[in-house]
Order: C-alpha cells, then sequence, then structure tokens
C-alpha cells in the first residue's frame, strides 16, 4: 500500500473539539495482553471522569494460540504475545476510527504489536477521523501515525494505569475537555555539561526502543523543529546509547530544538514525569510547548482541543 510522504518538519496538528461529559471513548488492544482487574479499573476511572468507555470482548484475545505456538522440547507453549491475531487488532483500530460517537481512542496496553499493523493504516483515514488517541510504550508508533496525519495525540496512561493515578487522570481531565493546562514541573537531574536554557516547538517522541524501532520504516521518525520527549526503562547503558545512535544516524534528531531526556546541543532536562515509572503526566503531541531544562518546567503554548464559547 502506498503511504503519503510527511514533509520534514511536521506542521503543529489540527486542534479536535472538546470532549463533553458523556461522549464514548473506545478501548483499544493493538499491542499486548493484559491484566483484566486492571483494565476494569480503568474502565472505572474512566467512568468517574464522565465518559463512556466501549470495548469489544475480543479485546482479550491472544495470539499465537497454544496449539499454534512452537513449543521447545520439553517446555510449554508461548501462550500468545498479542492481543489478537493482525487482523483482530486492525480491524477493531479501523472501527474505532469510523465508529461516529467515539472521540477518543484508549489503548488497553502498550508492549509489542503495534508496528505489525499501523503501516496497513493511511494517515488520511486518521486525519479524515480527526480523534484522539491516548497512551505510552508501544503507543509510539500509533503517536508517529496521528503525527503524519496531522491529528494531537495524547502521551499518558493506558486503560491499565489509568486506575492508579489520580494526578495524571486530572490532567488528562484538563486535555481533553479543554481546560487551562498548567505547566509541568519537576526537580530536574542536572549532568555535567548538559546544557540548560529555554526551548520551544512542537512536543512529539515517546518510547526510545519504540522510537529506533520505526527508524527504515514507512512511520521513520522525523523531529526538525521539534522539543523530544523520550522515555524508558530497564534498560542499560550500552543499549540506551545504541538506541539514541540508530536514531542519530537516521537523521530523526535532525534539527530538534530541545529534548525532554535526549541528546547534547540543545536543552536537556532528565527526571521528567512521563512513561514507565510511577509519574506519568499527560501531554498531547503536535501542540507546541516551551522547554525550561534549567528549572524543569514543561508548558503547554497550544491545546489539542480547541475551546468552544
Amino acid at each position: 500500500m502506498e503511504r503519503e510522504t510527511a514533509d520534514p518538519i511536521l506542521p503543529a496538528a489540527e486542534p479536535v473539539a472538546p470532549l463533553r461529559r458523556g461522549d464514548a471513548v473506545s478501548i483499544i488492544a493493538p499491542a499486548s495482553p493484559f491484566a483484566r482487574e486492571k483494565f476494569e479499573r480503568g474502565l472505572q476511572a474512566l467512568r468517574a471522569m464522565g465518559l463512556e468507555p466501549r470495548f469489544d470482548e475480543s479485546l482479550f484475545s491472544r495470539w499465537p494460540l497454544a496449539a499454534e505456538a512452537a513449543p521447545a522440547e520439553g517446555k510449554p507453549a508461548d501462550p500468545g504475545y498479542l492481543a489478537g491475531d493482525d487482523a483482530r487488532r486492525l480491524g477493531e483500530l479501523r472501527a474505532a476510527l469510523l465508529d461516529p460517537d467515539t472521540r477518543l481512542l484508549v489503548l488497553a496496553r502498550g508492549g509489542y504489536g503495534s508496528l505489525r499493523i499501523a503501516p496497513q493504516l493511511p494517515p488520511a483515514e486518521v486525519r479524515a477521523a480527526g480523534k484522539l488517541l491516548l497512551g505510552y510504550s508501544d503507543a509510539t508508533v500509533l503517536h508517529q501515525l496521528w503525527a503524519q496525519a496531522g491529528v494531537p495525540s495524547l502521551h499518558g496512561p493506558m486503560c491499565t494505569q489509568l486506575g492508579d493515578d489520580l494526578d495524571a487522570r486530572l490532567r488528562l481531565g484538563c486535555l481533553l475537555f479543554g481546560k487551562v493546562q498548567p505547566p509541568i514541573a519537576w526537580e530536574p537531574m542536572h549532568l555535567a555539561g548538559a546544557p540548560a536554557g529555554r526551548a520551544r516547538g512542537i512536543l512529539r517522541g515517546g518510547n526510545l526502543a519504540t522510537l529506533a524501532s520505526l527508524c527504515g520504516t514507512p512511520l521513520q521518525p522525523q523531529f526538525a523543529g521539534c522539543l523530544v520527549l523520550l522515555e524508558d526503562l530497564n534498560e542499560p547503558p550500552y543499549r540506551l546509547d545504541r538506541l539514541c545512535t540508530q536514531l542519530l544516524q537516521s537523521g530523526a534528531f535532525a534539527g530538534a530544538r530541545g529534548f525532554v531526556i535526549g541528546d547534547l546541543g540543545v536543552p536537556l532536562a532528565f527526571g521528567a514525569p512521563f512513561g514507565h515509572a510511577d509519574r506519568n503526566r499527560p501531554v498531547a503531541f503536535g501542540c507546541e510547548h516551551e522547554l525550561d531544562a534549567g528549572a524543569g518546567t514543561l508548558a503547554p503554548l497550544q491545546s489539542p482541543t480547541r475551546l468552544i464559547s
């Protein structure tokens, strides 16, 4: 399938109308399977926000099936590392985009699997739907697709984490319902030789390992003119070096204006409350922000949801 070619510098995403109480939310599982207990707590959190979560029971599928797996001699078969086969997961994603009532797509979990299906979905379909997406980790694949489509997306907790972080839910409510978003502030970790300062740009990025896996694919990252948010978990130094080197040599970081955990030569800020750690504050990709690396603040200058008077 032919895909659209993105400009080297992607413009800011077009905001969508804010959500309202009672709006429908589609829960999708384009990657790995997940624990049902945490999923149910996430549903309760969404309902407490005034939203109506919807999902199909096929969301709890696993693939490959034990009978289809090839176990090593004397070892059990892999119980399935994907939330259903590619056709199920792609069909679910497309159905959520086409559902006229759905205003927001929320990933159930990350893990692995979105890259197997995302290149089959043209950016034009995402642009025509004009719906927000919420997730992190493997959702980085879909954030890149939304970026190519020119639609804002939200980097933040998925359904299986939403029940555990009240602060994240409060900020998510601001992003979804068109309310004022205060700056995100943290105590920055200053490394010797790392430049401080301020920088402005469209916020993009996501999980470091996932971004590196997109190099050479139709979703190749390009962060010219952007503030780049990077997060990851449990990666030893040599792997972090390798992942950053891959992105550097692919040209993904060329022209970037600043990093929230990032590279040298532009403002850097470490210890920001995003990603796999206990703090995962939602932020809007595709919207302009200002980073103060010295103070440890990331201030939104645009909203993913336009205010309606």
